[in-house]
């Protein structure tokens, strides 16, 4: 809950917001309201009855009350208005405060990673990336993360046929890719260890919205020296937790 000076609370509209909220999860009646928010009777029932003149709630046949078609107005709009970059941008602030990882905000577009936003760290050097630039899909975190939530036939669909440019270093076989991909499915977190580039490494994780689809990824993206191997689990859960915190700003609930 939102913090609020106590004095400036309007009691009705308060007692309103608590009948919504137990809506939300379950039908009730109006004496499991009463029991359960210790409100009046009288108080509950006008209430109801004034939220359901406005298509807030609506009664069901068993006489008990649901959420109703009213209240898409109000998600539809706060949905529309949200700017994902706008949202991610101060947890990728947050992540590489005092360290020098930069952070990368992806999207997939024609089935490739596109980077839509950038937070450098306080590192000497300088990635030559920029917002718009495309990365490989089975060669980059952001990638891996992206497509974590497709099933493997999906992904062999979307997957380059021809990798054949390839150094022998970076040539990964499509069950590699997949092993990746798992990996992201069981610890939420992906790993890109110098794929792309020889003495870089990158983290990422998913991003959902609120039906819990991924829409977006995130990365951290440093030299092999200032992200050792034994740094990877650590690093990827703090990855995972922004990626989390990004998701639940976006609406998603976490159960």
């Amino acid at each position: 809950m939102a913090k609020g000076t106590k004095e400036y609370t309007v009691p009705a509209l308060e007692k309103s917001i608590q009948i919504l909220n137990s809506l939300a999860n379950e039908e009730l009646s109006i004496g499991d309201l009463h029991s359960r928010l210790n409100l009046p009777k009288t108080t509950t029932f006008v209430i109801l009855n004034t939220l359901e003149q406005f298509d807030i709630i609506c009664k069901t046949p068993s006489g008990k009350y649901r959420l109703a078609h009213g209240v898409l107005r109000w998600g539809n709009s706060y949905l529309n208005s949200m700017d994902m970059v706008q949202i991610a941008r101060p947890h990728l602030e947050r992540l590489v405060h005092e360290t020098p990882y930069t952070s990368h905000l992806a999207v997939l577009i024609n089935n490739k990673p596109i980077y839509c936003d950038k937070v450098e760290g306080n590192g000497f050097v300088r990635f030559a990336t920029s917002i718009g630039q495309s990365q490989p899909l089975f060669q980059s975190s952001v990638g891996k993360a992206l497509v974590s939530d497709m099933s493997n036939e999906e992904i062999k669909m979307i997957l380059p046929e021809d990798r054949s440019q390839l150094s022998d270093k970076n040539e990964r076989s499509l069950d590699k890719f997949l092993e990746d991909v798992e990996f992201v499915r069981e610890y939420g977190f992906s790993i890109e260890d110098e794929e792309f580039e020889e003495g870089v490494r990158c983290i990422g994780a998913p991003i959902r919205n609120f039906t819990g689809k991924v829409i977006a990824s995130m990365s951290i993206t440093a030299l092999s020296k200032d992200l050792p191997a034994v740094k990877f689990m650590k690093i990827g859960e703090q990855v995972k937790a922004t990626a989390l915190l990004i998701s639940q700003d976006l609406g998603y609930i976490f159960n």
